[in-house]
């Protein structure tokens, strides 16, 4: 096999005033091998898409770089316990033997509009391609195994977000307090999709659909995103802002490509009524149901304010036309949400004991959840979970002051687990009225009127 220049390959193509790196790379390796070698490529945005090494040495074959025609750069890895420079491959050539035939795989890696490239050349000497096309094939299956993380879209680049994933595997339905049916009414909406192909292409339909979730903050829409995402067996895409260093729209163009390229996925938009300003809404039009086909991408969007999103991105059909409201709790959710937690501080045992030593609903047979009920009307149930994680801290204070008090250093009454319960309920009440009256001032209501009128679904 010729030991080609590869540098001065890289060098002509981008220098050239129009470049297209994948067609001109092959074009000089088809060159340069001549007729006895295959030259099988492919390109990828993300090596984890590819994941060549890990595949040949999962199969015991370790490929080795050829260091004069490898060119690396170094990227600092700033976490306390590990500082180091790690090599970031930019191109080089490496070779490896498959199957008794060896091979030579040229890499290169580049940006074009804030998006990266990374391109795999795979030469090897034959008259067929078929075992080239078998590596890759077996290649991009492993894929599958190695995939960590979920695709997050900030500030104009795609990354894998490892703690994400976590996040989403230590989500279950179980601990999400919402009605039965509701719960399962969302999950086969999203299951009945990605099972519908057929369906769609039968009626002669774009396999494409857009679910809405909306409500006041707090109330369970972005864990319920995670609980439909843990055991999703499809790529899911979550999207924190349009924002790029060229422009939203240019992000909003950025995450749809890359949505299209993934399909079929679950496409996330967080916070819709914050990301649709007046500049990009034509372009979000466009995006989610322009020319372009959409075919396998279920969005799911999720608003705390659907009045401030425009009728046309709202309720025109086949954008957004399931929509899902979280609204505030009712009697019976807010006492299961707080029993749940009861039993989590009983669980605790003597750690959440109070001063007294007596633990928090010990054989109250679910007295003290009702109470909780019927005490936060009006509470979202992320202020409820504020609620339990304030009084363990405020036991843990009563807990060192009954030490001072035993030395006679301390004069402050110490509550019992109930005191300290109702006390916390009776301060987060005041600062939820003082939300609510900003948030109604913000929106021209007035005190009487916080909610407002619920938006027509």
């Amino acid at each position: 096999m010729s030991a080609c220049n590869f540098s001065s390959v890289l060098s002509s193509q981008f220098s050239s005033s129009l470049s297209n790196p994948e067609l001109n790379i092959i074009k000089h390796l088809k060159s340069i091998h001549g007729p006895r070698y295959q030259v099988i490529s492919t390109t990828v945005p993300d090596k984890l898409a590819f994941p060549l090494t890990a595949y040949l040495e999962s199969i015991g074959s370790c490929p080795h770089m050829v260091p004069e025609e490898s060119y690396s750069t170094f990227i600092f890895d700033s976490a306390k316990d590990k500082q180091s420079l790690s090599p970031h491959l930019i191109a080089g050539i490496a070779q490896f033997t498959y199957t008794g035939t060896f091979f030579r795989v040229y890499l290169a890696s580049w940006t074009v509009d804030f998006n990266p490239f990374h391109f795999y050349g795979l030469v090897y000497e034959s008259s067929s391609d078929e075992l080239g096309c078998k590596l890759a094939l077996e290649v991009y299956r492993y894929s599958d195994v190695l995939r960590e993380g979920i695709w997050v879209y900030d500030d104009g680049s795609w990354t894998r977000d490892k703690s994400l994933q976590d996040a989403v595997q230590a989500t279950r339905w179980d601990n999400i307090v919402l009605t039965d049916q509701f719960k399962e009414n969302l999950q086969r909406d999203t299951k009945t999709f990605f099972e519908s192909e057929d369906v769609y292409n039968s009626l002669g339909m774009t396999w494409k659909r857009g679910i809405l979730l909306l409500g006041p903050p707090g109330n369970g829409k972005t864990e319920s995103i995670k609980a439909l995402l843990n055991g999703f067996r499809h790529e899911a895409l979550y999207v924190k802002s349009f924002s790029s260093p060229c422009g939203p729209e240019f992000g909003i163009k950025t995450i749809f490509d890359h949505a299209r390229r993934y399909a079929p996925c679950l496409l996330i938009l967080e916070d819709l009524d914050s990301m649709v300003t007046p500049l990009v809404r034509s372009y979000l039009l466009n995006e989610l149901d322009g020319l372009a086909q959409n075919s396998g991408i279920l969005t799911v969007a999720t608003t705390n304010h659907p009045e401030r999103i425009e009728d046309a991105i709202l309720n025109r059909p086949s954008r957004f036309d399931v929509k899902y409201e979280f609204g505030l709790p009712s009697l019976e959710l807010r006492k299961r949400f707080a029993q749940k937690w009861i039993d989590k501080v009983q669980n605790l045992g003597a750690a959440a004991a109070d001063a007294h030593g007596s633990v928090l609903g010990h054989r109250e047979e679910g007295r003290i959840a009702e109470d909780v009920a019927r005490r936060t009307e009006g509470w979202s149930f992320a202020f409820l979970k504020e609620l339990f994680i304030s009084y363990l801290l405020r036991l843990a204070h009563d807990s060192s002051l009954r030490k001072l008090k035993l030395n006679g250093k301390a004069t402050e009454a110490i509550l019992t687990s109930e005191e300290v319960l109702i006390n916390q309920i009776e301060r987060l009440s005041s600062q939820i009225t003082k939300l609510k009256v900003a948030d109604g001032a913000e929106n021209g209501q007035t005190v009487g009127n916080l909610d407002g009128e619920k938006p027509q679904i």
